[in-house]
């Protein structure tokens, strides 16, 4: 019955990331940006001067994938990087005037894409499916 179960939920997860990602191009065109980047804007705008290290640990990713990340980001003009003044090793993120005005938009984006998730649920489900989400995720470690 778990094997039932497991399938369900992994065909079922499946689709609702496959069915972001779609909605996220298109709705992310309109900015200009790639599905992963306005949280990352949203991320440097919150933060300001962040290092690329925190950024990857806030992010659970490695650091080379912000590398990638903000390569792409500071070719459209919209973050800049900057050595730490005390260890210049350390490379601190900004956001351009343009990426400010960007990650604004990407927070609307963000809000909107929530509330499209968990429109007709309520408080007490999204609370459950919270505690869920942690459970397994704990599980997975």
């Amino acid at each position: 019955m778990k094997e039932d179960y497991l399938r369900i939920i992994m065909t079922t997860t499946s689709e609702i990331f496959k069915s972001m990602h779609q909605c996220s191009y298109q709705d992310l065109e309109r900015l200009n940006l790639y599905p992963g980047q306005p949280q990352l804007l949203v991320l440097i705008n919150e933060n300001e001067g962040i290092s690329q290290k925190e950024l990857a640990d806030k992010k659970f990713v490695k650091a080379a994938t912000i590398t990638g990340m903000l390569n792409k980001l500071e070719q459209n003009e919209l973050v800049f990087r900057k050595a730490d003044e005390n260890d210049k090793r350390v490379m601190k993120v900004y956001l351009t005037e343009r990426g400010r005005h960007i990650a604004e938009g990407s927070k609307k984006y963000l809000k909107d894409l929530h509330l499209r998730l968990f429109k007709d649920f309520s408080d007490d489900e999204i609370k459950n499916f919270i505690e869920l989400v942690i459970k397994i995720k704990e599980n997975i470690k």
